[in-house]
């Protein structure tokens, strides 16, 4: 009978056997291995996804939207406008601050699309995208795809999904599952209150009625923006399924704002100029499990999104990207203590 080795006797096996050198990578895989056998607690992800910023930010509004084309992120720190030369700090987005130090915060976290909205949104469900910029019209018939997506992959395993907004709606074999819902978060927060949230939820504000508004795109107000993200985040929070869930809180892409970090280049587009990834966004983790006051300095993107929900309940990959990237899972701390919700207060905005 093969004996349970212990933290102690792993590390006198490290130590009796000369593994000094390969003692740090060697603990930080087990230690991560521990931290995260217990996946199983997580039995609903939620994807929320804000739209058009890049790890900085300046003023509540812009007087215009700074281009965020694929020919656009090409320009020195990212910037696309002189008033997009710039950056923010605690006071003017003082939930997300709150929130990013109360869980985990992901500082090294892509969009995985050097382009605007529309590709990474592809690749945050799918794994893939055909276009590197905004298609015209957005969902069928006008624009549809036929690719493979998540829902796919949960529908095979008998696990329940739905859209509450519409980011299915260019993927043909989908359009008209009830799952989908249009422009609506109505929904959404039923559910959350009901306790009947599925197993994997997208809620992406951009696609909403009041979407700018909502999403805090660029030229609306962030502060506005962000009092929908306190709504959402607390109907989930004082809701009974509070206990197992998964909250992504991400943005789509970088919006055409200042950032110093350039991003790594591992595919290019068809006429060589860098695909991905796109420029750094935010990405917030809230979770029961979620690191305390952690930030994750792994390299995470969209495509790690899928590869969470897939490691979580033993879906098969759609794609090599997602088969390759990170799982978002040093984010996570399965032995610890279940972090209490977080209490998340409104402001007031000044337009």
């Amino acid at each position: 009978m093969a004996s349970r080795i212990s933290r102690r006797n792993f590390l006198k096996l490290l130590l009796a056997t000369g593994g000094t050198l390969l003692a740090g990578k060697a603990l930080n895989s087990f230690y991560t291995a521990t931290r995260t056998a217990r996946v199983h607690l997580i039995k609903n992800i939620i994807f929320f996804i804000q739209e058009n910023h890049s790890c900085q930010r300046c003023a509540d509004s812009l007087p215009a939207d700074p281009p965020h084309g694929h020919s656009d992120t090409f320009q020195p720190n990212a910037a696309t406008s002189e008033a997009a030369r710039c950056s923010y700090n605690e006071s003017d987005a003082p939930n997300y601050w709150k929130l990013a130090r109360a869980f985990t915060l992901c500082d090294n976290y892509f969009s995985d699309v050097r382009g605007p909205s529309d590709p990474n949104f592809l690749m945050m469900i799918a794994g893939q995208s055909p276009i590197v910029d905004a298609p015209g019209p957005d969902m069928c018939p006008g624009f549809c795809l036929d690719i493979k997506a998540l829902p796919h992959r949960l529908d095979a395993k008998g696990l329940s999904w739905r859209d509450y907004g519409g980011i299915f709606t260019s993927v043909e074999s989908l359009v008209g599952r009830p799952e989908i819902m249009d422009f609506s978060d109505q929904q959404f927060f039923v559910d959350a209150a009901q306790g009947t949230l599925p197993n994997v939820s997208w809620l992406v504000s951009g696609f909403l009625y009041e979407a700018d508004a909502k999403s805090g795109h660029p030229p609306s107000s962030l502060c506005v923006g962000e009092n929908y993200a306190v709504q959402v985040l607390n109907a989930v929070m004082n809701g009974p399924q509070w206990g197992t869930t998964a909250f992504f809180l991400v943005w789509d892409e970088w919006g055409g704002f200042y950032d110093h970090v350039e991003p790594p280049v591992v595919e290019r587009w068809k006429d060589g100029t860098p695909f991905r990834y796109g420029h750094r966004v935010p990405c917030i983790v809230v979770s029961p499990y979620a690191r305390a006051r952690y930030v994750s300095h792994e390299l995470h993107s969209h495509v790690s999104l899928l590869r969470f929900a897939e490691t979580v309940l033993n879906l098969a990959p759609l794609t090599k990207r997602d088969a390759h990237a990170s799982d978002m899972l040093d984010c996570f701390d399965f032995n610890q203590s279940p972090l209490p919700a977080l209490l998340l207060e409104p402001r007031q905005c000044f337009q």
